[in-house]
């Protein structure tokens, strides 16, 4: 899945580029993004933690005590103000699309492009440094390069960054065959 504004609600990002922003202000920028990606790597790996701050049961109190025991001391001051104006406006089921949001901001603010490869097998260091250098060059830029293994491509690789995408699989390429001989098909039907 390629991570961009696109994708999640489009609530959480003018909370995210206010959060942004005030952190630019305030010259802590690296430290919130580091919150930001610690709690984006909490909601993906702790459901628990992601159903509390969706749940409509559980009260905004017991919440932002939740959230305080989580996080303790390991935030800093901007990101735990944050977090506790948010869940005081019972927004806090948006907290994981606000970091997402937020770490996609720093990245453009820092020219780091995202780039998701796709392939049925793990990368080889060589292909990994080419695919990096590819990237690079044609972007001008640092890239972040997210590796996923899709055993139903066969073979080849996908490429995603931004809103563009290059399709080197065999799985496209029998797609591909499968349409033209439905096509051809279609044809000799009609005769």
């Amino acid at each position: 899945m390629i991570i961009s504004l696109e994708n999640i609600s489009h609530i959480a990002v003018p909370y995210a580029k206010a959060l942004f922003e005030f952190a630019l202000e305030r010259d802590a920028v690296e430290s919130v993004y580091k919150d930001m990606q610690a709690l984006t790597s909490l909601c993906k790996s702790n459901r628990d933690f992601l159903l509390m701050l969706k749940s409509p049961i559980l009260k905004t109190e017991k919440k932002q005590k939740i959230i305080t025991a989580v996080f303790k001391d390991s935030i800093s001051e901007i990101t735990r103000g944050f977090l506790k104006i948010i869940t005081a406006k019972r927004r806090e089921s948006l907290l994981p699309d606000m970091a997402i949001a937020f770490v996609e901001l720093y990245k453009d603010y820092k020219g780091i492009l995202t780039t998701i490869v796709k392939t049925a097998v793990p990368l080889t260091e060589d292909l990994r440094k080419e695919i990096l250098k590819v990237m690079s060059t044609q972007t001008k830029g640092n890239v972040d390069l997210v590796e996923e293994i899709k055993e139903e491509l066969i073979g080849g690789f996908v490429l995603q960054w931004k809103d563009m995408q290059y399709d080197a699989s065999i799985l496209n390429e029998v797609n591909k065959m499968r349409k033209a001989m439905a096509m051809i098909n279609l044809y000799k039907k009609g005769f």
